[in-house]
């Protein structure tokens, strides 16, 4: 099944190489790559979701849940939360637990497209 850009899947924290700071619990992902470059092979690009709200900031967006599409068909729940911009990675596509939990509206895909570019320093 093509993975496309916005889509949110659960992916397992004890499933990945973590160090340090870095996020090592279980969380939603954003997939942030291009939808053509997702299916070109195995790996993606995802943001992690936080449901601490009190971590947004200038690169470190909030997404409220009225902004993302659940998929009637997933038992997870979404909420409210805040795409961890600085915690970026790359993941295998396996990796993705099914079904995948909704997606994010037009407007939330822009605004962490701008996150991005501000974290990045990219005019």
């Amino acid at each position: 099944m093509p993975i496309k850009r916005g889509e949110i899947y659960w992916v397992k924290a004890r499933d990945l190489d973590i160090a340090g700071s870095e996020q090592q619990k279980s969380r939603p992902y954003v997939i942030v790559s291009r939808s053509q470059i997702n299916n070109l092979g195995k790996n993606v690009v995802g943001v992690p979701l936080s449901t601490k709200l009190h971590k947004a900031c200038s690169h470190r967006l909030l997404i409220q849940v009225q902004h993302m599409v659940l998929n009637p068909v997933c038992p997870r729940k979404l909420q409210d939360s805040v795409a961890l911009t600085d915690h970026i990675r790359v993941l295998d596509a396996d990796r993705l637990e099914q079904p995948l939990m909704g997606t994010l509206s037009n407007t939330a895909i822009g605004g962490l497209e701008l996150a991005l570019s501000f974290l990045l320093n990219i005019p």
